[in-house]
């Protein structure tokens, strides 16, 4: 059953998310091809196996199940054509993480909430991202951190990782720092690698982004009955320059990764269709070092502050 759990808290404000949308539309007339680019070779296989057979291999082609953490992204406008064939959205997303979870491998995702008042249940807080990321709070096996507006989900067998997290959202024993040498990756399904990665303020955070401050919360942060603090603070992007919004613009990094040949992808010719991988380790180092280059890495603005 698809069920929304309600919070017995209240005061969510949903913050306009900073990622911006592909603005492209999704055409329903897709090949069946399988393409993989590795070192810029663009490799076309077709395909005519089932949707799980067909994630199996993209995973594989990828190099996903090299990692021990996937950090998931997903957009499933795409992939939603699959779900009679697998029986259902409760099958379909078992199917996206079935193969990780076989292999002993831990996956995670955002379940980003934007609570900045009242209070915030790590048990019964819904978030307010797409499909997936609602059906992993549905798990009776989910481990959630505790972060009132950046929260993360995981199953698998090192669901610990997310357990008693630091306040700073991307800083300190944050998911992101706790994440740096655990043979993770991140893993795009569907969701262009362009788009976005919420990662980008960790590297804002830690190489001391002069567009963004760092905030505090009120938010009381609950797990069921049992009250685990306050306090919690984000790295946020400012809004006191007149004429400039920060907002995040990932595609000048996606770029840069992909020109490095540090991105596998596969998928089938069609928007939202690609599987998209890299290592969590290499893309913030490499990200990091080009920040200090160019801090407007990731925002479209010019704005330097002196």
């Amino acid at each position: 059953m698809w069920v929304r759990m309600r919070s017995r808290c209240y005061n969510h404000y949903n913050l306009v998310t900073e990622h911006a949308r592909d603005p492209r539309v999704l055409n329903p007339c897709a090949r069946a091809l399988f393409s993989v680019l590795n070192t810029g070779q663009k490799h076309r296989i077709n395909i005519m196996s089932s949707f799980p057979d067909f994630l199996k291999r993209s995973y594989a082609s990828v190099g996903a199940f090299e990692a021990d953490y996937v950090y998931l992204y997903s957009d499933f406008r795409y992939f939603v054509k699959h779900l009679e064939e697998v029986g259902g959205r409760d099958r379909f997303c078992q199917e996206i993480v079935r193969p990780f979870l076989e292999r002993g491998q831990t996956v995670l995702t955002p379940t980003f909430t934007y609570t900045i008042s009242g209070c915030f249940d790590v048990l019964t807080t819904p978030t307010y991202l797409g499909a997936s990321n609602k059906w992993f709070l549905q798990q009776p096996q989910v481990r959630r951190s505790e972060h009132p507006l950046f929260s993360f989900a995981a199953l698998g067998p090192r669901v610990d990782l997310l357990w008693n997290v630091g306040k700073s959202a991307f800083g300190h024993d944050s998911v992101y720092c706790r994440l740096k040498g655990k043979n993770a990756v991140f893993l795009h399904i569907g969701r262009p690698v362009s788009v976005g990665n919420t990662a980008c303020h960790h590297i804002e955070q830690s190489c001391g982004a002069t567009y963004r401050i760092h905030k505090a919360f009120h938010t009381k942060v609950y797990r069921g009955q049992e009250y685990v603090g306050s306090d919690y603070t984000a790295f946020l992007r400012r809004w006191d320059v007149d004429g400039q919004s920060f907002s995040s613009y990932f595609a000048k990094a996606a770029q840069a990764l992909q020109e490095a040949k540090m991105i596998k992808t596969a998928g089938e010719d069609a928007p939202y269709s690609e599987i998209s991988c890299y290592s969590y380790d290499k893309a913030l180092l490499f990200l990091s070092d080009l920040f200090y280059k160019d801090q407007r890495l990731l925002i479209e603005s010019d704005f330097l502050q002196y």
